[in-house]
């Protein structure tokens, strides 16, 4: 009878988001039906890009202190953030296997606390361009367990294909919605094979009129190269990505958007106040530290021996006059704090 009032409850959820396939609230109904597969504390939608900083769509609150430290600068630490800016595919992981380590980390230990997270389920949808619109079930209590994970896992191909025709749909309209598929405001178009825009939001549009934004003649470039990367007026960078062959409104055509500029390679997740001390590789280093892993695994990523890794530590210590992660840690967040984050971070103490 419980399989009998699930499956009427998932069929009544699936007609519920087919029915705002193209409209502004859709991704609301698809989390409706993720919720269904699992019980959670918070439902959240997450772009996640290969090259620029999470954003929260889902829920429309306004964001903790705890939430305004992750989007500005913890992120880095987010093993989904690393599964998907490393190449990840799309699919349906859980948090905490997605890092052995990750109950070491001081992401785990500082942030997870902080905004009482003990669990996590991330549904990677297919792209649009580079970012993945990212369907999020948070528990702040226990793990989530194997049957509830296989669940979700046996909804992934209908929550993708709904995305899917959700994208096709809301292009196919035009170019009045005034925001991406995924409700955000961000510069983006999509343009077919032949060069034609298929979509534009209003944000593109404005730096388009915009004389000093350099992005007519970005646009150009993108448009002879295929896809690559141009950099424009107020550290911004224009991108282009191919999207799939079966993407309806422009099969085989280019998504162009409008991102910050990437920090520098390693820098990501460090304040400058703290990176102006310490080399690229250090760099790299503190960061591996603090996500919690040993100098064995830090040493297989960089490639180096574990020796080189303990040399760098002890540098790392000596320029910051310290002596244990615990400390490196702190110094992390005191370099947070001078940035202009005071109050919005836990106590490390």
């Amino acid at each position: 009878m419980a399989n009998r009032q699930d499956g009427a409850e998932l069929a009544g959820l699936t007609a519920r988001a087919i029915d705002r396939l193209g409209a502004g609230d859709f991704y609301d109904r698809l989390l409706d039906m993720l919720g269904s597969a699992a019980p959670h504390d918070l439902a959240a939608l997450v772009r996640y890009s290969r090259s620029a900083p999470p954003d929260l769509i889902l829920p429309r609150v306004v964001p903790t202190a705890a939430m305004l430290a992750y989007y500005q600068h913890f992120y880095a630490f987010d093993p989904f953030y690393t599964h998907w800016k490393g190449g990840g595919e799309t699919g349906v992981f859980r948090l905490r296997a997605m890092e052995a380590g990750i109950g070491r980390s001081r992401y785990a230990r500082e942030f997870l606390t902080a905004m009482a997270i003990h669990d996590e389920i991330a549904v990677f949808l297919p792209p649009i361009g580079e970012a993945s619109p990212t369907l999020i079930l948070d528990r702040a209590r226990g793990s989530f367990t194997a049957g509830e994970l296989a669940r979700v896992r046996r909804l992934f191909p209908l929550l993708a294909a709904l995305h899917r025709r959700h994208l096709s749909i809301f292009v196919t309209a035009g170019i009045d919605h005034g925001s991406s598929p995924i409700g955000q405001e961000r510069p983006l178009r999509l343009v077919d094979q032949h060069g034609l825009t298929v979509f534009a939001t209003e944000a593109w549009g404005a730096i388009a009129r915009d004389g000093e934004s350099g992005l007519p003649e970005a646009a150009a470039i993108v448009a002879a190269r295929g896809p690559c990367a141009v950099r424009l007026a107020g550290q911004r960078m224009l991108r282009r990505t191919q999207l799939p062959a079966d993407f309806g409104p422009a099969p085989g055509g280019f998504c162009d958007e409008v991102t910050p500029e990437p920090a520098p390679k390693g820098a990501v997740g460090l304040p400058p106040v703290l990176a102006d001390q310490l080399t690229e590789r250090e760099q790299q280093v503190v960061l591996l530290t603090l996500q919690g892993y040993p100098v064995i695994e830090i040493a297989r990523k960089l490639g180096l021996s574990r020796g080189t890794v303990k040399n760098y530590r002890l540098a790392i210590y000596r320029k910051l006059d310290i002596t244990t992660e615990r400390e490196l840690f702190g110094e992390y967040m005191a370099a947070i704090r001078k940035q202009g984050l005071a109050g919005l971070l836990p106590d490390p103490t």
